[in-house]
C-alpha cells in the first residue's frame, strides 16, 4: 500500500498544540528558572550592544548589572518554596526596570568565599556564537529595548525559543514515515516531545541547547534518508549545511562527524554496489562540515585546547586528585540518576527529591526502555539502521560522562555537569526507535498507541506541573483560595496582557481536546491498519526513491 505523502491533520494539531504547550510554559516558569538563562539572555543583549561581538575570549566577559532587570527569583538553586503568591513586591506591567535602569552594561558582582564582591562572569563564551547572533537579531525588532521593561523582551526571547521548537514534532513526523513504521505510528512520533516535560521547559526558554535541539532532528531525517537509500548530493549538503550549523551552536556538535561517517558507511557496507556514490557523498558532507569545523580548529590554535574554559582566561588546573576508592561509585550512581531525572523533567529545587515528576521519570523510563527492547529484539527496523539512530545518546553521554569525571577527579564535585538535557540532541533516534519497537503489537493496540502516549504525555505533565506550581506559586497558609491565589499570581507576573496567557491557554485546551478526539477515533478503528513497504519484523530495508 503507497504512503500517503500529505502530513494529516491531526499531525497539524500535535504542533500547534506542542506550540500551546511552549508558550503556556513561558508563564509559569519565571524567568532565570532555566538552566543558565540569566546569562544566555545577558549575552545576546551584550552582542546586541556590541560589547560582546567580535566574539569575546574566555574569561573576559562578566553577567551585566542591567540583566537582573528581567526577572525576581534566585538565578541559582532554590532551597525550599517560594510562595510566589505571598509577595507583593512585584511592580504592575509595563512598570517593570528597564535594561538600563537597572544598571545597563555595569558588571555585575556577588560575594565570593573571601567576602568580598567578586564579578561574575558568564561562563558561555566558551560556545560558538551562532545562537546568541539570531538572538540579538530578534532583540534589534525591539525599538528602543534598552528602556523598556525588560521582562518584556525576556518573554520576547522566550516565544522565539518556543518558534525554533516548532517543527520537532514535525521531524519526529518526517523521520518515522522515511523509516516507514506502520500507521499510527508515525503520529505518535509526532506527539513523542510532550512526554518530555523538560524538553517542553526548556524550549520555552532562553537557551542554545533549542537552536542545537532542532539542528539535531533536522539531521537525524537527513541521516534516516541517507539510511534508506537516499545517496543525493542534495541530501549530503544539507546534511553538511545542517551540521555546519550545529557545530557553531554548541560543542556537542562535535560527535556529528563521526555519526554521519558511520550512516555513510553502513549504507556502503550493506550496498557494496554504491560504494561510490556514498563516497562521492560524503565528500559533499565533509566539504559542507568545513565552515562549522574551522570555530573549533581556531579554538585549538588560539587557546590551546578544544573548548576553552568560559571563566578562566587560562586554562584551570585539572590534575587528578580523586579516583576510584574516593567516591568514584557515589559520583557514578549520581551520574545515573540525575541523567534519568534531568532528561524527563527538572529539580528546580535542587533538593533531588522523590516527589511526583521524579516517580512519572521512572514510569516514562520503562515505557521506553521497553519500547527500545522490543526494537532490538524483534527488529522492526535493520539493527544496523538501530545502530546508526541511537548512536548520538550514547555518545553525547560520553561526552558528559568525561566532562564530569574530570571535575570529579580534581576537585572532589559528584555533581558537576550531569543533565540530561544534554542528550537531546539524539532525541529524534531515540524516540523513532523505542516507538519501532510498537510495531511488534497486535493492530488494535498498535492503534491505540499514540493515545495511550498522549495519556502518558498529560500524567507527566500534571505531575511536573504539581511540583512546578508547589515549589514557586503556592501561598504558605495553603488555604480554600490557594489555587486561585496563585493563578492570579502567575497572571500578575506575565509580562503581556493576560488576555494574551488567557487565549494560549484556552487554545491550548481546546487543541488537546481534539487531537484526543482524533487519536480515540483511531484507537477504535475496526479495519486493518495501513502498513508499509519493509514492513517491520521483516529486517528488510525499505524500497526508497533516492
Amino acid at each position: 500500500m503507497s504512503r500517503p505523502r500529505t502530513v494529516p491533520v491531526v499531525v497539524w494539531l500535535i504542533v500547534l498544540l506542542h506550540l500551546a504547550v511552549m508558550l503556556t510554559q513561558t508563564s509559569v516558569f519565571p524567568n532565570v528558572r532555566s538552566p543558565d538563562e540569566r546569562q544566555h539572555v545577558d549575552l545576546v543583549l551584550q552582542v546586541r550592544q556590541g560589547d560582546a561581538w567580535p566574539w569575546p575570549g574566555p574569561g573576559t566577559t562578566y553577567v551585566t548589572q542591567g540583566v537582573t532587570a528581567g526577572g525576581f527569583v534566585g538565578a541559582d538553586s532554590l532551597y525550599g518554596p517560594q510562595h510566589l503568591a505571598d509577595r507583593d513586591d512585584v511592580p504592575p506591567r509595563g512598570e517593570r526596570p528597564s535594561y538600563r535602569a537597572a544598571g545597563g552594561t555595569a558588571t555585575l558582582t556577588a560575594e565570593g568565599p573571601d567576602g568580598h564582591l567578586d564579578p561574575v562572569f558568564n561562563q558561555l563564551v566558551q560556545h560558538p556564537p551562532l545562537y546568541y547572533l539570531l538572538g540579538a537579531g530578534v532583540v534589534a525588532l525591539v525599538p528602543g529595548w534598552a528602556d523598556a521593561p525588560l521582562d518584556q523582551v525576556w518573554l520576547l526571547l522566550r516565544w522565539w525559543n518556543a518558534l525554533l521548537a516548532l517543527p520537532l514534532p514535525l521531524l519526529l513526523f518526517a523521520t518515522a514515515r522515511r523509516l516507514r513504521l506502520p500507521e499510527p505510528l508515525p503520529v505518535a512520533a509526532a506527539l513523542a516531545p510532550l512526554a518530555v516535560p523538560e524538553l517542553t521547559h526548556l524550549e520555552s526558554a532562553v537557551n542554545n541547547d533549542n537552536l542545537l535541539v532542532v539542528l539535531g532532528a533536522c539531521a537525524t531525517l537527513l541521516v534516516t534518508r541517507v539510511l534508506t537509500g537516499d545517496l543525493s548530493r542534495r541530501t549530503a549538503l544539507l546534511l553538511g549545511l545542517v551540521s555546519t550549523l550545529a557545530l557553531l551552536t554548541k560543542g556537542f556538535a562535535l560527535m556529528f562527524p563521526a555519526w554521519i561517517l558511520l550512516a555513510y558507511g553502513v549504507v556502503a557496507w550493506r550496498h557494496r554496489e554504491r560504494l561510490r556514490p556514498a563516497v562521492t557523498s560524503l565528500l559533499v558532507v565533509a566539504a559542507a562540515t568545513l565552515p562549522g569545523l574551522a570555530w573549533w580548529v581556531r579554538n585549538v590554535v588560539v587557546h590551546g585546547m578544544l573548548q576553552p574554559h568560559g571563566t578562566h582566561a587560562t586554562p584551570p588546573d585539572l590534575t587528578p586528585v580523586y579516583g576510584w576508592a574516593d567516591g568514584g561509585l557515589s559520583w557514578l550512581a549520581r551520574f545515573a540518576e540525575r541523567m534519568v531525572t534531568l532528561f524527563f523533567v527538572q529539580d528546580h529545587a535542587a533538593a533531588r527529591a522523590h516527589d511526583a515528576s521524579w516517580w512519572m521519570a521512572r514510569v516514562a523510563l520503562v515505557v521506553l526502555l521497553a519500547g527500545l527492547a522490543a526494537a532490538l529484539v524483534r527488529r522492526p527496523l535493520p539493527r544496523a539502521h538501530v545502530l546508526v539512530l541511537l548512536f548520538p545518546v550514547p555518545a553525547l553521554a560520553g561526552i558528559v560522562a568525561r566532562g564530569s569525571w574530570e571535575q570529579f577527579a580534581a576537585f572532589g564535585d559528584t555533581g558537576a555537569a550531569q543533565q540530561g538535557r544534554y542528550l537531546y540532541t539524539g532525541l529524534v533516534g531515540l524516540l523513532v526507535v523505542a516507538l519501532a519497537g510498537a510495531a511488534v503489537l497486535r493492530p488494535a493496540w498498535r492503534r491505540a498507541t499514540p493515545l495511550a502516549l498522549l495519556g502518558l504525555a498529560g500524567g507527566m505533565h500534571l505531575a511536573f506541573q504539581h511540583d512546578v506550581w508547589k515549589l514557586y506559586w503556592w501561598p504558605a497558609d495553603d488555604g480554600p483560595e490557594a489555587l486561585a491565589r496563585a493563578v492570579a499570581a502567575v497572571g500578575h507576573w506575565y509580562a503581556f496582557p493576560a488576555g494574551v496567557l488567557v487565549t494560549v491557554v484556552a487554545a491550548g485546551l481546546v487543541l488537546a481536546a481534539a487531537v484526543a478526539v482524533s487519536l480515540t477515533r483511531t484507537a477504535l478503528e475496526t479495519g486493518p491498519p495501513a502498513r508499509a513497504a519493509g514492513v517491520p519484523g521483516t529486517g528488510a530495508d525499505p524500497v526508497l526513491a533516492a
